[in-house]
């Protein structure tokens, strides 16, 4: 699958700037109860399933993390003008509205 970048996905997820999280996503971590090593130790294996361009310097990136205890979903926007990729929020995937592989919608 081709996005409007023009990149296949899924792709091993290439950490371009410095990771920041925002305080929602923070408090999504707390809330499932993983520790902040834990979930920054789980990204570097993360795979881009879907991107959309935001602006001309900004693109989200919906990122699969599975190497921690349930899948994950991690919206990143990746911010050129500011050269930060930004944690925006992350989540269970819904095993309805998702494939087997939480890879494609339904």
């Amino acid at each position: 699958m081709t996005n409007p970048s023009g990149r296949s996905l899924p792709r091993a997820k290439v950490w371009r700037y410095e990771r920041l999280i925002t305080e929602h996503a923070f408090d999504k971590l707390r809330i499932i109860d993983c520790g902040f090593a834990e979930f920054a130790a789980a990204l570097d294996g993360a795979q881009v399933i879907e991107e959309h361009i935001v602006s001309n310097d900004q693109l989200k990136e919906i990122v699969l993390v599975v190497e921690w205890v349930r899948p994950l979903h991690v919206v990143v926007v990746v911010d050129d003008r500011h050269q930060e990729d930004r944690i925006v929020t992350l989540y269970e995937p819904d095993p309805n509205q998702w494939t087997d592989d939480y890879r494609k919608r339904r």
